[in-house]
């Protein structure tokens, strides 16, 4: 709990978390709320999907955006010290920054397992 609290407060402070605008949720007709319940069983943070936003790895896969954090995208960036929180997350967007539209957030156990330094 003590290191999502320091990483917010490093993500309210850093100036290219601020380039991503406000995130939008997409609200599906069978599952209104499906970000915010997902984000809560994971442990996601409204700034930890900021800083995969940032600096996470862009992909495409099926019409949509996803960034994933891993070691060499942390790299040289203030949330180093935090990489093994913050490895392997991944966020889903319909329409990327800026104002992305989010339909999703998870771990990918496969990034979260592999370690590079």
């Amino acid at each position: 709990m003590e290191t999502c609290r320091k990483i917010s407060l490093i993500a309210k402070n850093d100036e290219h978390t601020r380039e991503i605008g406000t995130l939008i949720s997409v609200r599906r007709r069978k599952d209104l709320n499906h970000l915010q319940r997902r984000q809560q069983q994971r442990a996601i943070t409204n700034s930890m999907i900021q800083i995969a936003l940032t600096y996470g790895c862009k992909s495409f896969s099926r019409g949509a955006l996803i960034f994933t954090l891993n070691d060499r995208s942390l790299r040289g960036t203030p949330y180093y010290k935090y990489i093994n929180v913050l490895r392997g997350l991944r966020v889903v967007c319909l329409v990327g920054p800026p104002n992305p539209k989010i339909l999703t957030a998870y771990w990918h156990e496969k990034t979260k397992r592999r370690v590079r330094i």
